[in-house]
């Protein structure tokens, strides 16, 4: 029987986005591929000197098999060194300490007959087996790897470069991420898109179990809300959310609530924003992958202003709760909500993004997820460019 590798770098105490992803096409793939699929993922740590410089929290449960959702990972874990920061941030140096040990984990990779890798660390893990052994590999490109690492990291870009250029195929998650690369990387690349779905936990739950569950976050049942899902970084334009959130308070007429799901180093300037206009924003935090379909079914339109987003995958898991999306135009984000609700990153996003977000409210917008975005049409066709392969 073939046997196939799939190499992520993840954490298991941050289950969502690539992780969920990669699992995702994992378990679809693995149900008509008439192959073995072995899952590997790479995840890093801090220790001394290095973990009080990245303010990184302190792992001792470091397993090397998990399993989850029924897939068998084996995690390799790898201690980042205090020589590879040095390098990097001083130097502006590739990392030696870690391409050596992810040669190591090439070595691993030998009597595999191809490998399916995710983003650039994975991918170099890849590319360095594909390149010893002989067999085919895949990377698969969720984003960040593509619009943010390289454009501000010399050292990265080049690498991606390299990858991108020597890769068998590359999977990208959108055109508009695909674009994005030939644009500002390469265009000598062999490409093609294959889009992420949403798992099935994502779905539009019964009437009396969403106004349940709203009534726990004191949410009554005449009250419309409105909310964010993602990363507090500067990437998805968290600054502007108090603005939004203003500005469809303005013109609404009808009882708000707002919502603001996630965490990151502009958190606590996002509250204290919310706080200075006096609205009164739900803010929990990261929630867990389980929690997050019952709080996707309490949201009715979701607001993602990005200024950059290579899928969006939480703007199809809203999606197939039933709730709308109204977005930035930033790369793949028009092709999961449509083009006419993805607006340019302007002076006039705010306003753009509001008068939509009411009309949504209102019910005057018809949304549905785009057909072509579910993991089983994206195993399908992974599958057939890999059995051409092997």
């Amino acid at each position: 029987m073939k046997r196939i590798a799939v190499i992520f770098e993840g954490r298991l105490h941050e289950q969502k986005g690539v992780f969920n992803a990669v699992l995702n096409r994992v378990a679809h793939l693995r149900d008509i591929a008439p192959f073995a699929i072995d899952v590997h993922m790479i995840e890093g740590y801090d220790r001394g000197l290095n973990r009080w410089l990245h303010g990184t929290p302190r792992i001792n449960d470091r397993p090397t098999l998990v399993t989850i959702d029924g897939i068998d990972i084996q995690v390799h874990w790898y201690c980042h060194s205090l020589v590879d920061t040095i390098r990097h941030k001083v130097f502006h140096r590739p990392a030696k300490v870690y391409r050596q040990w992810l040669s190591r984990l090439a070595d691993k990779m030998i009597g595999y007959d191809l490998l399916s890798a995710h983003d650039r660390i994975a991918g170099t893990a890849a590319a360095m087996a594909s390149q010893r052994y002989g067999m085919p590999h895949y990377i698969t490109w969720h984003g960040a790897s593509i619009y943010t690492d390289p454009p501000r990291d010399p050292v990265y870009k080049s690498t991606t470069i390299e990858l991108l250029e020597h890769a068998t195929c590359n999977f990208f998650v959108s055109h508009g991420l695909e674009r994005f690369a030939r644009d500002t990387l390469t265009d000598h690349m062999t490409s093609e898109v294959l889009y992420n779905g949403a798992s099935a936990a994502f779905h539009r739950m019964d009437e009396t179990t969403r106004r349940n569950l709203r009534r726990q976050h004191g949410i009554g049942d005449d009250v419309r809300v409105v909310g964010f899902v993602g990363r507090m970084e500067a990437v998805k334009n968290v600054a502007i959310l108090d603005e939004i959130f203003d500005e469809i308070s303005r013109i609404y007429d009808q009882p708000l609530r707002f919502i603001a799901l996630g965490d990151g180093s502009l958190r606590g300037q996002v509250e204290m924003l919310m706080h200075e206009r006096g609205i009164s924003c739900l803010m929990p935090g990261n929630v867990t992958r389980d929690e997050m379909p019952q709080w996707m079914n309490c949201i009715d339109v979701l607001v993602l202003p990005s200024r950059l987003e290579g899928f969006g995958m939480v703007a199809i898991e809203a999606l197939q709760c039933g709730a709308h999306v109204v977005g930035s135009d930033a790369q793949g984000l028009p092709e999961v909500i449509g083009s006419e609700n993805a607006f340019a990153l302007d002076d006039d996003l705010v306003e753009s993004l509001s008068r939509r977000a009411v009309e949504m409210l209102r019910g005057g917008v018809v949304q549905t997820v785009p057909p072509e975005m579910n993991w089983a049409t994206t195993a399908r066709r992974e599958l057939e460019i890999y059995q051409a392969a092997i």
